[in-house]
Order: C-alpha cells, then sequence, then structure tokens
C-alpha cells in the first residue's frame, strides 16, 4: 500500500473517530476512562490527519500508534459496563478500521 492510499484510509478513519466522539457527547453519562480514551484516539487521528505528509514509513508507525489507541479505547468500553449502543457501536468500528488497516499495512511489509 503506497502513502496516498495510507493517508486517504487515515482521513477516513478519522471521520470514523469523530463519529465516535460525537456518540459520546451525545451518550451523556460516560465513564472517564472511556472518555479520555475516546478523547485520546481523536485527538490521535486528527493529528495524523494533519500531518499526512510523511513518508510511508512514518504513516505506518501512526497507523500503528492509532490502533493501539483504538485498542484501548474498545477496552475501556469494554470495561465500562452499560454503555450507549450508538458509542460503543462506534468505538468498534473504529477499532475494526485501524486493525483492519494496521494488518494490511503488516501483510504488506517486506519481511
Amino acid at each position: 500500500m503506497d502513502a496516498q492510499n495510507i493517508k486517504q484510509r487515515i482521513n477516513d478513519i478519522e471521520q470514523t473517530v469523530d463519529e465516535a466522539k460525537n456518540a459520546m457527547q451525545s451518550a451523556g453519562n460516560v465513564p472517564d476512562s472511556l472518555r479520555q480514551s475516546i478523547e485520546q484516539l481523536h485527538n490521535q487521528a486528527r493529528q495524523a490527519k494533519k500531518d499526512g505528509t510523511g513518508n510511508e514509513d512514518a504513516l505506518r508507525q501512526t497507523v500503528m500508534q492509532l490502533e493501539e489507541a483504538a485498542d484501548r479505547a474498545k477496552e475501556a468500553c469494554r470495561g465500562a459496563g452499560n454503555v450507549d449502543p450508538k458509542l460503543q457501536q462506534a468505538v468498534q468500528k473504529a477499532h475494526g478500521e485501524l486493525s483492519k488497516l494496521k494488518h494490511q499495512l503488516e501483510a504488506d511489509s517486506p519481511a
């Protein structure tokens, strides 16, 4: 996958993360750990979109960091217990997109 495709996927993922943040704001009563993990993921995704001028290796590293942040948000969602279904779905969608991109990049990487 070339740098331009990675940048486009990061832009798409940033929109998905925006949806998760909006769902969090609409949900009302959200535990602090979940709120913080979503805010962190949102900030990282926004920064990745803004900084999307790096080379392919830098973009790959960015995706790995975003996927780790999405893992934390997903775990916080699980640990929170009774979470608004729209919020839970948005977090899972963001995590799924990042995980898929990460695995595609790992498969494309030279051994």
